[in-house]
C-alpha cells in the first residue's frame, strides 16, 4: 500500500504469568510496568476494545522505506487534513500480561495554537468513563482535543510499535485515504512505550 506524502501530512509473545507489577529491566534500571485491576480493565475493554493486527502497514516514504502506519476503521476516526491528532499511551499489567493501553484525539488545526495544555485537579471521578480516563491518565491534554478512539494492543503489535519508537513518530490513516497523520512521539509517549516494549522483551538496544 502507498500513500501519497506532503509536508505536514506525510504530509507474539506469551509471557510467563505473575503476579503484582511486573519489573523489567531498561539500560541497567529495573522498572515496574504498573498493575491495572481485573475489575477496572474488564470496563477499558468493554469501552475501548482491542486494536487488531490488520490496523497496521508498512509503506514506503522519502528517506523511509518501511515506515509504520496504523490504519484505523473510519467508525473509529475521524480523518481530516483540517484535524491534527494526538495519541497517549498506558502501559499496565494484567494479571501478569503487559498491555499498552492508546487514546486517540483530534483538534481542529485552525486555532489550535491557542489551546493550552489542561491538567486536572484533584477529582473524584464520576461514573465508569471518569474512573478509566483517572487510572490511565488520560485525562491531562489539550483543551480543544476531543476523544475520537481508544484501544488496548498486546505482544502481538511489538514489531510495530517497536518501529513506531525507533523513529519516534508514526503514521496514523483511514482505509482508502491517500494521505497521512505524522504522529510524533514525544517523552510522554515514548516513557510508556519503552515500558511496554522492555516487557514484551522488544525494547530497541
Amino acid at each position: 500500500m502507498r500513500l501519497e506524502c506532503t509536508q505536514l501530512w506525510a504530509s507474539w509473545l506469551d509471557l510467563p504469568s505473575q503476579r503484582g507489577p511486573m519489573r523489567v529491566s531498561r539500560g541497567g534500571t529495573v522498572l515496574i510496568v504498573r498493575t491495572i485491576a481485573r475489575e477496572l480493565f474488564a470496563l477499558v475493554e468493554t469501552r475501548y476494545g482491542h486494536a487488531q493486527p490488520t490496523w497496521t502497514r508498512s509503506i514506503e516514504i522519502p528517506g523511509d522505506d518501511d515506515f509504520p502506519v496504523l490504519e484505523l476503521p473510519i467508525d473509529h476516526l475521524r480523518y481530516s487534513t483540517e484535524r491534527g491528532y494526538v495519541v497517549t499511551f498506558a502501559a499496565r499489567t494484567c494479571e501478569g500480561k503487559p498491555l499498552l493501553i492508546a487514546q486517540v484525539e483530534s483538534f481542529l488545526t485552525a486555532g489550535h495554537d491557542e489551546a493550552q495544555w489542561a491538567i486536572p485537579a484533584a477529582y473524584t471521578p464520576r461514573g465508569d468513563d471518569q474512573r478509566i480516563s483517572q487510572a490511565l491518565e488520560f485525562d491531562e491534554g489539550w483543551e480543544d482535543a476531543e476523544f475520537e478512539c481508544a484501544f488496548i494492543s498486546d505482544a502481538r503489535f511489538a514489531v510495530f510499535w517497536r518501529a513506531a519508537v525507533l523513529r519516534k513518530r508514526f503514521g496514523l490513516t483511514c482505509p482508502h485515504i491517500k494521505s497521512l497523520y505524522p504522529v510524533s512521539l514525544g517523552e510522554r509517549e515514548l516513557e510508556p512505550l519503552d515500558d511496554v516494549l522492555a516487557a514484551w522483551h522488544r525494547l530497541p538496544s
